[in-house]
């Protein structure tokens, strides 16, 4: 295995048919479709899911689905193809001690990244993945959308400034 997939944050309060249209105003049936899609190209090892759940203040305040409730669900119509499904608080999936060291001891040469880029979390993992784990990441644009897209153009920048591949 030398190639994985990531699909972050593909749940209900930010990509499904209920969530927020107002805040989360992107094409989600055209995103889900799309990482279906790209889901054929990977062995059910290869493919690792997250979910943002709240601890703390952030159930409180809305930012983040609390565990065990509909919006932590992952969208109705994603392929969900093995059992690599983590939940995280922090934006970073690599912050999950188990996925970095799953990464670095399987020798993983390239990680893509796909799903809603919530608070910035698939571009903080883009830029821990290539300058803490020197690992290759591909940005795929066709199976992303941004939460805030007045600062997508600024975020991709800074990562072809830290050598992800944007496709």
């Amino acid at each position: 295995m030398d190639n994985v997939l990531f699909i972050i944050d593909m749940q209900e309060i930010y990509a499904g048919r209920g969530r927020n249209k107002d805040k989360y105003s992107y094409d989600t049936d055209r995103l889900i479709d799309n990482i279906n899609l790209k889901l054929a190209e990977y062995k059910p090892e290869e493919v690792f899911y997250f979910k943002s759940i709240a601890k703390g203040l952030g159930g409180l305040l809305g930012a983040m689905p609390k565990a065990g409730t509909h919006e932590a669900k992952f969208v109705e119509r994603l392929k969900i193809v093995g059992k690599n499904i983590y939940e995280r608080s922090k934006p970073d999936v690599l912050s999950i001690s188990d996925v970095a060291d799953f990464i670095g001891s399987r020798n993983i040469k390239q990680i893509e990244l796909a799903g809603v880029d919530v608070n910035s979390s698939i571009s903080l993992t883009a830029v821990t993945a290539t300058n803490d784990l020197n690992v290759n990441v591909l940005y795929n644009t066709n199976c992303m959308v941004f939460t805030a897209p007045e600062k997508a153009e600024k975020m991709r920048e800074k990562l072809r400034r830290n050598r992800v591949t944007l496709l």
